[in-house]
């Protein structure tokens, strides 16, 4: 009975023209970003550092006010891990570790950081992997909001895709738009290349920097795709 009321439900938004019935809606997306951060605050805690937030803030607003989704309720908090990692969630819920404040302190550098992050997410690629990843019957418990559950494990996916599988697929993406942004918002448009850069060269303990190494693309990739598309940003060479 409920397959069948799944498939009534999905025909009639078809035929009311929706070219997706079970897309996620903006709404929905947040909702699923609001949860997810809940539930990683409830994991790890959040920094209260003045001066640490005060910095994470300038930097993390100047990028998400030349995103693609400015008017997300765009959130910048610090995790309280060592590891150093920074992931957004879907609807603009984006954190730096302490780990990764602490490793970072130019400010160029962590703006492409936080700009590849906000690219995840006003490029919506957790709400297209949820859309993958979820059943059809959760899909439109989800899309009709009929019961918190489907939001609770569609946060969960969320987490899950930033804390440890992340979107390989996507990554050059994030660098290359990242990198934009950066640009866009006054920053130095090699900052995320020079970070990598330098890590590729001396970083001599790679198992704590998670966001750079773990489930993305080699280093070097990363390295050559942005020496290739920053002199076509800058008209300098990279």
């Amino acid at each position: 009975m409920r397959r069948v009321w799944t498939l009534a439900l999905a025909a009639l938004l078809l035929a009311a023209g929706c070219e997706n019935p079970l897309e996620i809606n903006r709404d929905t997306e947040i909702a699923i970003g609001r949860q997810g951060a809940a539930d990683l605050e409830a994991q790890y805690g959040v920094v209260r550092d003045p001066a640490m937030q005060q910095r994470l803030d300038a930097i993390g607003k100047r990028m998400a006010a030349v995103s693609e989704e400015p008017d997300f309720p765009w959130t910048f908090k610090i995790l309280n891990s060592k590891e150093v990692n920074a992931l957004a969630l879907p609807g603009g819920f984006v954190y730096a570790t302490k780990g990764m404040m602490d490793y970072v302190p130019d400010d160029g550098q962590l703006a492409g950081v936080l700009a590849h992050e906000i690219v995840h997410a006003d490029h919506h690629h957790a709400k297209a992997a949820i859309e993958k990843s979820m059943t059809q019957a959760l899909l439109v418990d989800l899309v009709t909001q009929k019961s918190s559950q489907s939001i609770q494990q569609a946060a969960q996916i969320a987490v899950e895709l930033e804390m440890r599988e992340g979107y390989r697929d996507k990554e050059y993406e994030a660098d290359q738009i990242g990198t934009e942004y950066a640009f866009q918002a006054g920053y130095r448009a090699n900052g995320l290349r020079d970070l990598l850069k330098y890590l590729y060269e001396k970083e001599g303990d790679p198992s704590r920097i998670t966001w750079l190494l773990q489930s993305h693309p080699p280093l070097s990739k990363r390295i050559e795709r942005l020496d290739e598309y920053l002199p076509r940003l800058t008209g300098k060479p990279a």
